[in-house]
């Protein structure tokens, strides 16, 4: 370990602070084991990770006391006693204004449990109406309508899942997109992402973490679905699987089935240069 900290440090010009360092070891570490370990490397065992960037580096199963501190931020700032101070106009500016700062960032990177995003709905919604609690206002409008944009008469607030979903997904969009970063090529490398038409490795399972299970669920909820094929050259679109041609997949809006071993027919097999359409496909 100590040898590839010091490889580390040497590679990045950086120095790691020992003391300030912490080994986590899994339950299936023997405590001879770990004693050994922390006398040689010098770094001290933890049985918590903590937090980065006030994100919990979770080693365990999320529950829904995993993000308490999200919600006890919340409820200081939307607190009944502040609304009685506020209009009704100044209550709206204050919620939209909370709920776009304090949990975008945990938003962004795992799926909260419903219960929790319930509890952001309920105090957004009890502050919105004045409720305190010595009173409880009345709600005059259902909360989907206030979550509507304003152009469809809502007030623009954004539901809680609503926006852990389409900030999930924008991550989500950023892997399939900025495919020269580095950390989409570690991410892509590790869960075995594909191309866009394979969408297999959408599919969950038990031993991903609960930030790659969160992405695609994103993916496979919003993206996925709204995905829409521009043809250019052609090559990279499949006549009957992908959307170019209608809103939907090709074959879903065929009458007959299709031919075997024409599955995989590309737009481009479509086009022969020099002599136009490839009639025998169409």
């Amino acid at each position: 370990i100590r040898r590839v900290l010091e490889q580390f440090c040497l590679a990045s010009g950086q120095k790691v602070s020992l003391e300030k360092s912490k080994i986590f070891f899994s339950e299936n570490v023997s405590r001879n084991m770990e004693r050994l370990i922390t006398e040689e490397s010098g770094i001290q065992a933890t049985r918590e990770l903590g937090k980065y960037l006030g994100m919990p580096i979770l080693q365990k199963r999320i529950n829904k006391d995993t993000f308490g501190e999200i919600l006890g931020r919340v409820s200081s700032r939307l607190a009944g006693w502040k609304g009685r101070c506020l209009s009704f106009a100044g209550r709206l500016t204050l919620t939209k204004s909370v709920l776009s700062s304090v949990p975008v960032h945990t938003m962004s990177t795992v799926l909260l449990p419903q219960s929790t995003l319930g509890s952001l709905d309920r105090i957004s919604r009890s502050f919105l109406w004045g409720s305190t609690i010595e009173q409880r206002k009345q709600h005059l409008v259902c909360w989907q309508k206030v979550c509507r944009p304003t152009s469809d008469g809502g007030l623009g607030i954004r539901s809680a899942v609503d926006m852990n979903k389409a900030l999930l997904a924008k991550i989500g969009w950023r892997l399939l997109h900025d495919v020269d970063s580095l950390w989409a090529k570690v991410i892509r490398s590790k869960y075995k992402v594909t191309e866009v038409h394979d969408q297999h490795w959408l599919m969950s399972n038990g031993t991903w973490s609960s930030t790659w299970r969160s992405i695609c669920l994103g993916l496979r909820e919003i993206v996925v679905p709204g995905l829409n094929w521009v043809i250019g050259d052609g090559k990279d679109v499949r006549v009957w699987t992908d959307k170019w041609l209608v809103e939907k997949q090709l074959r879903e809006v065929t009458i007959m089935p299709l031919p075997n071993g024409i599955e995989d027919l590309r737009v481009c097999d479509l086009w022969r240069n020099g002599t136009g359409w490839c009639f025998e496909y169409l």
